[in-house]
């Protein structure tokens, strides 16, 4: 009974202090259960709920029953199971007891030396655990429940409700959300609408307009009026708030030449003399001459493309609803901004007399 005897001794050297002698079970029991219950990890998990469980239950007992703290008793006095088996000896006192020599039996001194190589504990170690396990504590809580006056029968009824397994709790599916895929970054839309083909573009509105270069040189700033000019314009612009875009071969190299914007006026009178010296005053016939009247512009280099440059006015005015041309090395490109006619020098008169032509601003456009 070599259980028993260390079982007595233990409980004998704290059973001065109930307390002390259940943190010693609950201890050692603990030790034990990390020690030997490696095999399988959900065996031991199991395993430690339920000693945890029982532990749970006497603590929830002993707190509805306190017990006062009693006198050791003689140092002879044995449990009255060891004195029928015989096992019965002198105790002299509490003694240190190594908890991994309390569970390991002794051998037979004859046995072979093959038997003593053998490991301590085959696959059923934790079949033989349980059992030393139950054993262990039936015996702790027994003399607990006994010395608080509960019967055999009621404190084997608690220890079975106690130890019961508790039921697995069903786990849920996680629910994932859908991450909606992310969108296709659209590629940034450009700053300013840029052209695609070689020409000179008004650009008005947040649109380019394409500008139709007039047959012809432009003339000299120092002649007041041009030839007549009988094709209307093909370019109309919303508004006067506009810059040009020129697109060449030769690349921005044109920007350094004088650009500037000049006006085109309509004839809309003109007066003959016929052969008595009488004047015969009639409509015009759609006839336009580009006058030597200029709007400052200047041009700079386009940072988006090397191959274009800009042409903006030097003042934030707009032009006046009416017919202009945008003047090009030579080149005149025309364009008309829509709207009523209300600057004066886009109107002309024109009198044809015997020693020439003259021109003159109407008195209403």
């Amino acid at each position: 009974m070599e259980f028993a005897l260390v079982l007595a001794r233990t409980i004998d050297s704290v059973r001065s202090d109930p307390q002390q002698l259940r943190s010693a079970v609950y201890e050692l029991a603990r030790q034990k259960l990390q020690q030997l219950a490696h095999e399988d990890p959900n065996e031991k998990q199991r395993l430690l709920q339920a000693l945890e469980a029982a532990i749970e239950g006497v603590e929830a007992h002993t707190r509805n029953h306190p017990v006062e703290k009693f006198a050791v008793p003689p140092a002879r006095a044995l449990p009255a199971f060891l004195e029928a088996a015989g096992a019965a000896r002198r105790i002299e006192g509490p003694s240190s007891i190594d908890a991994e020599d309390a569970f390991i039996p002794t051998l037979d001194r004859a046995e072979p030396v093959e038997l003593l190589r053998r490991p301590k504990w085959s696959s059923s170690a934790p079949l033989r655990y349980v059992a030393m396990l139950g054993f262990f504590g039936l015996i702790a809580a027994v003399v607990l429940l006994q010395q608080r006056g509960v019967s055999l029968a009621a404190a084997r009824a608690m220890i079975a409700g106690t130890l019961a397994p508790a039921p697995a709790e069903t786990q849920k599916p996680a629910v994932i959300a859908a991450v909606p895929a992310p969108a296709a970054a659209a590629p940034p839309a450009p700053k300013r609408p840029l052209p695609t083909a070689y020409g000179v573009y008004a650009e008005s509105g947040g649109r380019l307009y394409e500008l139709q270069m007039i047959q012809g040189r432009a003339p000299d700033p120092r002649i007041a009026i041009s030839a007549a000019i009988t094709r209307p314009s093909e370019t109309a612009l919303p508004d006067g708030h506009l810059r040009f875009i020129v697109f060449r071969r030769e690349g921005s190299s044109g920007a350094s030449d004088p650009i500037d914007v000049r006006l085109i006026a309509r004839v809309t009178q003109q007066t003959t003399f016929d052969a008595t010296g009488k004047p015969v005053v009639s409509q015009g016939d759609d006839t336009w001459v580009i006058r030597n009247i200029s709007i400052p512009f200047r041009a700079a280099p386009l940072s988006e493309d090397p191959q274009m440059f800009e042409v903006q006015p030097r003042d934030d005015a707009p032009l006046s609803p009416g017919r202009y041309a945008l003047i090009l090395k030579a080149q005149a490109y025309d364009f008309t901004v829509e709207g009523a006619v209300t600057d004066k020098r886009h109107c002309l008169q024109r009198l044809a007399a015997a020693n020439g032509v003259f021109y003159s601003e109407c008195e209403k456009p």
